[in-house]
């Protein structure tokens, strides 16, 4: 990243700092903590051994296996819905009711039937990413261009030259657009999960701070949520986002 394109973000940054610091001026510590206080509890946090792993890394561990699981789930259900229109309508109410539930309510009917724990989050992260990566894949396979498949039928291309070069190819800025939207979503799911039916993980700590009245670790445990998720981002999906912008190149 060059320092022309940096510069905007920190001015960004800055700027969030700036109305952050006046918030808590204004408002009472217990509702807006300062972002040093905030700071200093975010380096305590990350000071800790035990806190690495029986929160972050659990919280982590199950967001990742359960956007694993939905990823599976959506190119699956959205492959077949693409190949097979007919199965649309079947999946019409599915997705419907996936995406416009409220995150609490799959969270309560989750721990109802998987306990609380780890699966009952992977699973809740699972149910609600799976929507919007099948819907990226269908919307993806409806793109494809059809003079290109007429062509390949022409030509006699193999099954793998077809899925790579021209499935591939129109799938590729659907569905990533569709896991950096689903990561963001996994992230809450998970933390939301995790404050509701979990002993460990960002949301178990995030309730024991909201519980203590301790407004600074609740906001460390935040922005530190939203920062392992960035982190994922920056990790996993940036760079396959530019290897495919070179590849279109």
């Amino acid at each position: 990243m060059s320092a022309k394109s940096l510069a905007p973000i920190l001015a960004g940054v800055m700027l969030a700092l700036a109305c952050w610091e006046l918030a808590s001026r204004h408002f009472s510590g217990l509702a807006v903590a300062a972002p040093l206080a905030t700071m200093t509890a975010l380096g305590d946090l990350l000071s800790r051994p035990e806190f690495l792993l029986d929160h972050l890394a659990v919280t982590l561990q199950r967001t990742l296996a359960g956007l694993a699981l939905g990823l599976f789930l959506g190119i699956f259900c959205g492959g077949l819905a693409g190949a097979f229109p007919i199965l649309r309508p079947l999946f019409a109410p599915f997705r419907w009711a996936l995406m416009s539930v409220p995150g609490v309510v799959v969270v309560m009917l989750g721990m109802l039937w998987l306990g609380m724990g780890t699966r009952m989050v992977a699973g809740i992260v699972a149910l609600m990413t799976t929507p919007i990566i099948y819907v990226s894949v269908v919307e993806g396979l409806i793109a494809v261009d059809r003079q290109l498949l007429e062509m390949a039928r022409v030509y006699r291309l193999t099954l793998t030259m077809r899925l790579v070069e021209i499935y591939g190819r129109a799938l590729a800025g659907s569905l990533l657009a569709g896991a950096t939207v689903a990561l963001g979503g996994a992230m809450r799911v998970a933390v939301l999960a995790e404050a509701l039916g979990a002993n460990e993980g960002l949301g178990a700590a995030l309730a024991v701070a909201r519980t203590n009245l301790d407004t600074p670790q609740l906001y460390a445990l935040a922005l530190l949520s939203m920062g392992a998720a960035g982190l994922v981002e920056l990790l996993m999906l940036a760079p396959t986002r530019k290897k495919l912008w070179r590849h279109h190149r």
